[in-house]
């Protein structure tokens, strides 16, 4: 079957037509062939896969386990990047369907691509991030293995929480993502993001990403890094979010509608040899 990667800021995605879908008659077939082509020793390799489905354009989006996921920022311009490579949008603006509502994309540059994406408001209902308690998840204090951390959530597009720490490189961050992730204080999971402000123009991030792991790049885990910090007066509403393989760009305008700009490079385009359950 044709398959083609993209990565944006180093967080890689298949993309294949949404046509293919058709052919995982069970969710069994659907997640064997997700987790089959996203495995980096037997497969392709990638943190996630995209089904590109048109008229109109949808982005339908899962984690390299096979969960389904509301929406990726980076992989949204990914998404983008393959539409105007495969001549499906013809540059401009225009809207595309996500699991978390319609996003609008405004292409910046076609060589090299960068696209600007509405990323839409932050939702703070507790229901939305999957917390049972009424407890407001700010400024949370929660007990981790390097100590009391507070924490910041929101749903920006997926669940989100925000961790302001030294160093968010620092390997010893992961096994406290997981623990938070994980954590029975949020049903569904959450992604977390670590987070360092440099400059009130500049933030230092990384996150871990429920259904992952670390990954190089988060394109709505930097939203929602962008949006605390600067609700937080930590930052300026306009800021760039530097990561382990590129910078984001991020806008917060006055009512906390929140627009994410950056890059999408294609990898490759080819024949993936899938055999079920191999």
């Amino acid at each position: 079957m044709q398959v083609s990667k993209y990565h944006g800021c180093g967080n890689d995605f298949i993309m294949v037509d949404a046509g293919l879908l058709d052919l995982f008659d069970t969710d069994e077939k659907r997640t064997d062939f997700i987790v089959s082509v996203c495995d980096r020793h037997t497969g392709i390799g990638a943190d996630g896969c995209i089904f590109v489905k048109q008229d109109p354009l949808e982005m339908i989006y899962y984690n390299q386990d096979g969960s389904r996921a509301d929406m990726c920022g980076n992989g949204i311009r990914c998404f983008a990047a393959y539409c105007h490579d495969e001549g499906l949008v013809n540059g401009g603006m225009y809207e595309v369907e996500t699991k978390a509502g319609v996003k609008t994309i405004s292409e910046i540059s076609a060589d090299p691509f960068i696209c600007l994406v509405g990323m839409g408001k932050p939702i703070w209902g507790n229901d939305k991030i999957g917390v049972k308690s009424d407890t407001r998840i700010w400024e949370y204090p929660l007990e981790t293995s390097e100590g009391i951390l507070n924490l910041y959530s929101v749903y920006m597009s997926t669940i989100h929480t925000v961790v302001f720490v030294e160093d968010p490189f620092d390997p010893k961050w992961e096994k406290v993502g997981k623990e938070i992730c994980h954590h029975p204080l949020f049903s569904e999971q959450t992604n977390v993001n670590f987070v360092e402000v440099l400059t009130p123009e500049k933030l230092k991030a990384a996150t871990y990403e429920r259904g992952c792991g670390m990954t190089l790049a988060c394109g709505t885990g930097m939203c929602a890094s962008g949006l605390i910090s600067f609700m937080l007066s930590k930052t300026r509403p306009r800021i760039d979010i530097e990561m382990k393989k590129g910078t984001l760009h991020i806008d917060v305008d006055n009512e906390q509608r929140v627009y994410l700009s950056g890059p999408a490079v294609r990898i490759l385009k080819g024949i993936y040899s899938y055999v079920e359950n191999q």
